[in-house]
Formats: structure tokens, C-alpha cells, sequence
């Protein structure tokens, strides 16, 4: 099943080695070319001298959709856009289901590179949404139902870029329903379905959304932001700034990101 990195938190990365042979510095930058407690601009430098280093088409992809996901929370949108797009052009080279060199904080499994394919894919949808270019965006996520369909991650990332796009949410919440049909228990579907709850005013499905989100994984900055945005508008101060202090503590940064999606205390 595809993986989303977005706005759920996926950024949240770990990066570890599969090779014994790469050399200490290369194991250094992998360590910090994703750790979200540094800052951008040093998680950057990493993920670049990892592109620089090389490594192989599987280290590569992923450096680049990681690359792609700082540049967009820093809202340097033409280098996401570059970099998601670079990720892309691999396909171009063929992709293997070899392991990649990154995985997702709390799994066990690195991620083949055709999913990072979609990694990025997803990405460049979201900052075309974010720009006013909805229609490259849902191009690349029909490129995403070609490599992966009838997935409930690639239901689940197209409503998310509908819920973006705030034209047709119709269509959004028949995607999320699709996404929740298949996968009903999944956290990045749970919480895509959340933001459209919260986009649609539904803040008490919203909220219960993102509480079963936080029951799975009660550290998810992305979740507990949105929480405590919504219990702020509940009228929960204390809640509400709670949830918002230890989304901030996980993830810095994040409140810049949810901004972009129209989402504020």
C-alpha cells in the first residue's frame, strides 16, 4: 500500500543504513536528514550531501521526497516542486521493490522505491493544490492511481488534495468514504477523514476523528494539533493549547504548515 507523506506527520522520518559499507558521515547525515527536532536548514544540508554521496536510485528517491517535504514546509515551493519532481523523473529509469533507505518513524520496513515514487507524487500534488494549480495536482494523483489502485492510501491522499483544492468536496468525502470502506482503522485515512470534517464544519466528527488517530499513536504532531485546534473552538482553552504546545514539541513548525490548509487556532 502506498505510504502518504504529508501533512499527517510523515515527515516524521528516520533514516537508517543497509549497508555496512558507507562511510560514517554518510550514516551521520542519514540520522539527521530527516529528524524533525532540527532545524530545516540542517536537515537539509544532510539530505543533500546523502544526493551527493549517492547510494543508489532507492536512497536517492527518498532524499529527494524528504527534500521535498522541507522545502514545502519552509513554503519554497519551487524547489519542493523541483525536488518532488526529480523523484519523480526516476521512474523514467525503471523502479525495483529493492528497499529503499528510509522508513517511517515506528515501522519496521523500509519503503521500495516505487513507493517513494508515489511519496513524491503526492507531495507535488499537494503543493500544486497549495499554489492554485488544481489541475496538475489531480493529474498527479491520477499518475498515483496508475501505480497504485483502488488503494485506501491513494482514496485517502486524493481527498486530501480535493479537501486542498476546496472546489468540489463532494468529491473529496467520495474518496475518504472509499478510503475508510477499505481501510477503516488506518491513521493517515482516519486523519485525512478528520481534516475534511473539520474543512466541512463537522468539528464533533473531526474531533473524533483525530481521537482515534491519538489512540493509535498518541505522539502524531499532526493529530494533536488539529485536536487542540478544535478544542480551542469547542471552547476548551486549556485543552486546546495543551494538545497545540506537544504538537509543537514533536514537530516544530507545524503550525506554519497547517496555516497553508487554511487551519489556525
Amino acid at each position: 500500500m502506498a505510504v502518504t507523506y504529508g501533512w499527517m506527520g510523515a515527515l516524521a522520518l528516520l533514516i537508517v543504513s543497509s549497508s555496512p559499507a558507507f562511510s560514517q558521515i554518510f550514516v551521520y547525515d542519514q540520522a539527521h536528514c530527516t529528524d524533525v527536532k532540527l532545524p530545516p536548514e540542517r536537515r537539509i544540508e544532510s539530505c543533500t550531501r546523502l544526493l551527493e554521496d549517492g547510494g543508489g536510485p532507492d536512497r536517492e528517491i527518498a532524499a529527494l521526497a524528504a527534500l521535498g517535504g522541507l522545502y514545502r514546509g519552509l513554503h519554497q515551493y519551487a524547489r519542493a516542486i523541483d525536488s518532488y519532481s526529480r523523484a519523480v523523473g526516476y521512474e523514467a529509469l525503471g523502479v525495483s521493490d529493492t528497499q529503499g533507505g528510509l522508513v517511517l518513524s515506528g515501522q519496521s520496513v523500509s519503503l521500495p522505491s516505487a513507493s517513494w515514487l508515489i511519496v513524491a507524487l503526492e507531495g507535488r500534488a499537494e503543493v500544486y493544490a497549495l499554489t492554485g494549480r488544481p489541475d496538475l495536482a489531480l493529474a498527479d494523483m491520477a499518475h498515483v492511481f496508475k501505480l497504485s489502485p483502488n488503494s485506501a492510501a491513494s482514496y485517502a491522499a486524493r481527498c486530501r488534495i480535493r479537501t486542498i483544492i476546496k472546489t468540489d468536496l463532494d468529491k473529496a468525502l467520495a474518496d475518504c468514504d472509499e478510503a475508510m470502506k477499505l481501510a477503516p482503522k488506518d491513521t493517515q485515512v482516519l486523519g485525512t477523514v478528520g481534516l475534511l470534517q473539520y474543512q466541512l464544519g463537522h468539528l464533533k466528527e473531526a474531533a473524533a476523528d483525530f481521537g482515534a488517530v491519538l489512540n493509535d499513536n498518541p505522539k502524531l504532531a499532526g493529530a494533536l494539533y488539529m485536536r487542540g485546534v478544535i478544542r480551542l473552538r469547542s471552547g476548551d482553552a486549556a485543552g486546546g493549547d495543551a494538545d497545540i504546545a506537544e504538537a509543537n514539541a514533536e514537530y516544530p513548525g507545524i503550525a506554519a504548515n497547517f496555516a497553508d490548509l487554511g487551519v489556525m487556532p
